[in-house]
């Protein structure tokens, strides 16, 4: 006799298996290394256990109460300073609450940075994103199933906290037309950064509002000074008189790039940065920057999701927290 209704027979593996769409070992999987199966199917698989009542009390549920007392911090590129200033301050906030932290380098990568998670998922608490490369959907997903905060970044339905970026870049352009700077270069930051997004578009809106200058973007290979250093050669086919980069480390390794072929800095290109990395002070020309409180922005998106983590029920209720952190625009020799 099939599983029905009318059936009395116990309902098995095999049972789910066929009704699921899967293999009688996935669904073993799924019940006793659910980080070994993916999201998606492992809620196929126990929504299908429960609807045919095979061992409906023991069915797990992903968002399960269950504290571990730890929680994941994903990066996009652990040797990158922001991202270790991040990271200082998020296992600061978790120490003083209790939690471990583990931490996951995604090297810019979405994949990475997908598979990893997916294999944490069944051990951890909840998730911290900062510069997170997957998309929109997948991190609303994750969030309908454990705690999750983007840092750098928003995404509708997930918490964040991002710096106020806008109001940093508009300091940086008034400062420049103060200085007879009237163009100005962008060089981007990956293709996949909302952020680099936001700092583009935050630029537009502040020429257009300011009306004396203009800028336009290039795009960099990579966030680092070796991308600064290839995004020269680019910037030198329409110099500017000025560049804003996505980055500090893009700014060091253009100016580096700049002096070996005898362009100024300042005298010849202001150059600006974003971040304010604790050597962006001590080369030379010291690099002019938006100073951004790293640290902060990690204690504050933890803290946030150890709320979420340990009050479950009321953040059901509540909204998506926002959390913007200032910054401030620090004129130095560069530019």
């Amino acid at each position: 006799m099939g599983v029905g209704e009318g059936s009395t027979a116990p309902v098995t593996i095999s049972d789910v298996a066929q009704a699921a769409g899967v293999a009688p070992s996935t669904v073993s999987r799924a019940f006793s290394r659910p980080g070994r199966v993916s999201v998606k199917t492992s809620e196929r698989i126990f929504q299908v256990a429960r609807e045919l009542g095979y061992r409906r009390d023991e069915v797990p549920r992903m968002s399960t109460s269950r504290t571990y007392h730890l929680v994941a911090a994903c990066v996009a590129d652990a040797m990158n300073p922001v991202f270790g200033a991040i990271v200082k301050g998020i296992f600061a906030g978790a120490r003083k609450r209790g939690y471990m932290v583990v931490l996951i380098d995604s090297n810019e990568s979405s994949e990475i940075e997908s598979e990893t998670t997916k294999r944490s998922l069944a051990t951890v608490d909840g998730f911290i994103f900062a510069g997170s490369r997957m998309s929109d959907a997948s991190l609303r997903h994750l969030a309908g199933i454990k705690p999750v905060i983007t840092v750098n970044r928003k995404v509708p339905g997930v918490s964040s906290v991002t710096p106020a970026a806008d109001e940093g870049l508009g300091d940086a352009l008034t400062h420049l037309v103060a200085v007879d700077r009237s163009t100005v270069t962008y060089l981007a930051g990956p293709t996949a950064s909302w952020q680099s997004g936001v700092r583009w578009r935050s630029l537009l809106d502040g020429a257009r509002h300011n009306g004396k200058v203009t800028v336009h973007q290039v795009a960099c290979p990579t966030p680092t000074i070796r991308g600064g250093i290839e995004a020269f050669d680019m910037w030198r086919v329409h110099p500017t008189s000025a560049v804003i980069a996505y980055n500090d480390l893009i700014a060091i390794g253009f100016m580096r790039r700049a002096m070996a072929c005898g362009v100024r800095v300042p005298d010849d290109v202001a150059v600006i940065g974003f971040d304010d990395i604790p050597f962006s002070a001590l080369i030379s020309p010291a690099l002019s920057t938006i100073r951004v409180n790293q640290f902060q922005m990690g204690m504050v998106a933890v803290n946030r999701l150890l709320d979420m983590v340990e009050k479950p029920s009321r953040h059901e209720r509540q909204l998506p927290s926002e959390d913007v952190v200032g910054v401030s625009f620090m004129a130095r020799e560069s530019g």
